[in-house]
């Protein structure tokens, strides 16, 4: 290829990158340095990769679009929500350059890992601790729920640790693909089973207040190790029976050495009724959460 061509081509790759769509492999691969794996899931891979041009370092997101028949829609919602979204507890998305085969998502960077691999490693957290991680999907939510959407799927997978200081972690909110801006009640049932409020089990309709029962259960876990509604036999069944009693319990040794003000806090974010369910912008101004807040 002669120089003029080779200029010709590097414009005509410029063209497709800015436009997103019909780009090539190759064309991604000279904007991007593509390295180690940072991630993965049953639809995509993630990777660390750095933009030849600035230097700035990124998380690509990289979908098989043959994995996605059926399910197009978490793609789109995933990339009209984020688009839209800025926020420091929210997980950014920057760009995304779609191929035949491959759609990649340039997104932020965050590098300690996700909240259950941290659980899966200390089991539990102080108070201190849990409450600044509280703090801070509260921040999240409520600025999506102030936009009328819903996240749906609030779990330690999609909460990433972002290393801010020696000792000191923050959460970022991430993975909007069952994401939805909601007017009405939702009847669709969604989500990850051990954090699945009772009113989507019950089939009523829901709304944001789901997102928050989620928090609830991470914060139990947080605090103890285990989940509060939880079947012996991971019988599922058992467990969405158990989660629409709603019989909520701090066993026994376990709980004992936490503060009144934390229970409280529990108790008000898994709540059975999600009209007296606390939000999460309430949540951030409770005692126990505010004085665990680092500014």
């Amino acid at each position: 290829m002669t120089p003029p061509q080779r200029a010709d081509e590097a414009r005509n790759a410029k063209r497709r990158m800015a436009d997103g769509r019909n780009v090539t492999l190759s064309d991604i691969e000279r904007c991007y340095e593509i390295g180690r794996v940072v991630g993965d899931g049953n639809f995509a891979v993630v990777r660390e990769c750095r933009h030849r041009n600035s230097r700035q370092t990124f998380a690509m997101k990289i979908v098989e679009r043959s994995k996605l028949i059926g399910r197009e829609h978490m793609m789109q919602n995933e990339l009209s929500l984020l688009g839209s979204l800025c926020h420091p507890r929210i997980v950014r998305l920057f760009a995304h350059h779609h191929t035949h085969t491959h759609s990649y998502l340039l997104m932020e960077l965050v590098c300690g890992g996700d909240l259950f691999e941290a659980i899966s490693e200390r089991g539990k957290f102080s108070e201190a601790e849990a409450g600044q991680m509280v703090s801070d999907v509260s921040e999240a939510l409520n600025y999506i729920h102030c936009k009328s959407i819903v996240h749906r799927d609030i779990k330690p997978e999609n909460l990433l640790i972002e290393r801010v200081a020696p000792g000191i972690n923050r959460l970022k909110l991430g993975d909007f693909g069952l994401a939805m801006v909601v007017t009405e009640p939702v009847f669709t049932i969604c989500g990850t089973p051990t954090y699945v409020a009772p009113e989507i089990l019950f089939e009523t309709g829901y709304g944001v207040a789901v997102d928050v029962w989620a928090l609830g259960i991470i914060l139990y876990i947080l605090l103890c190790g285990f989940p509060p509604f939880r079947s012996r036999v991971r019988d599922q069944d058992e467990l969405f029976q158990l989660i629409k009693q709603g019989q909520l319990a701090f066993q026994s040794p376990y709980w004992d050495p936490i503060s009144e003000e934390a229970r409280s806090l529990v108790k008000s974010l898994l709540h059975p009724d999600p009209t007296v369910r606390l939000t999460a912008g309430q949540t951030l101004l409770h005692p126990w959460a505010s004085q665990c807040t680092t500014p």
